[in-house]
C-alpha cells in the first residue's frame, strides 16, 4: 500500500512539473526581459486564419521528464505485483510501460491549440504569425503586427 501511495505522489508531482513546461503563446503575455524596450508595430490586414497545434517535444524522446517519472512510477507499481522472478519481470515491464506513458503524457501536456494568421502589411509584403487562441481575428479585419526586440510577434485588433 505504501508503494502505491509513493507512486501516486511521484506521478502527481511529475505531472505538476511537466505542466509548467508548456510555453505561453497568448497574444496578451509579454516576456519581462522586453519591458522598457520599444517594439516595431505595423498596420496590416488579416488575409487567412487556420487552427494549428503547437508542440514542444515533437519526438517522444524529447519528453524525458515524463519518461523518467513514468518509468519510476511504473517500476514501483510493477514491483508491488508478483513474487520471485515474476516480480523482476513485472517491475521491468511496469518501468517500460510507465516510461512510454509518461513521455506521451508530457507530449500531450506541452501541446497547445493556436491560430496561424497570414497578414498583408499596408507597407507591402506578407507575414505569418502563430499565436494562442485567446484573441480571435477574422479575415479582412484590420490589425496591428507587433514585433518585440527579441523577435516575438503578436497580432492585435486595430
Amino acid at each position: 500500500m505504501k508503494k502505491n501511495v509513493f507512486s501516486i505522489a511521484i506521478l502527481c508531482g511529475g505531472l505538476l512539473i511537466i505542466s509548467g513546461c508548456a510555453r505561453n503563446i497568448s497574444s496578451s503575455t509579454y516576456d519581462a526581459r522586453t519591458l522598457g524596450s520599444a517594439s516595431s508595430t505595423y498596420s496590416c490586414t488579416i488575409v487567412n486564419v487556420r487552427r494549428v497545434m503547437v508542440e514542444e517535444g515533437e519526438r517522444l524522446e524529447d519528453n524525458k521528464t515524463g519518461g523518467i517519472i513514468g518509468a519510476i512510477t511504473g517500476g514501483v507499481l510493477g514491483n508491488a505485483v508478483g513474487g520471485g522472478r515474476g516480480r523482476a519481470i513485472t517491475t521491468a515491464t511496469g518501468a517500460l510501460a510507465g516510461a512510454a506513458a509518461g513521455a506521451y503524457a508530457e507530449k500531450h501536456l506541452k501541446s497547445q491549440e493556436a491560430f496561424e494568421y497570414v497578414v498583408e502589411l499596408q507597407s507591402g509584403g506578407m507575414r505569418t504569425v502563430v499565436q494562442g487562441t485567446d484573441v480571435a481575428l477574422a479575415p479582412g479585419q484590420a490589425a496591428l503586427l507587433i514585433v518585440d526586440p527579441r523577435g516575438r510577434s503578436r497580432l492585435v485588433a486595430r
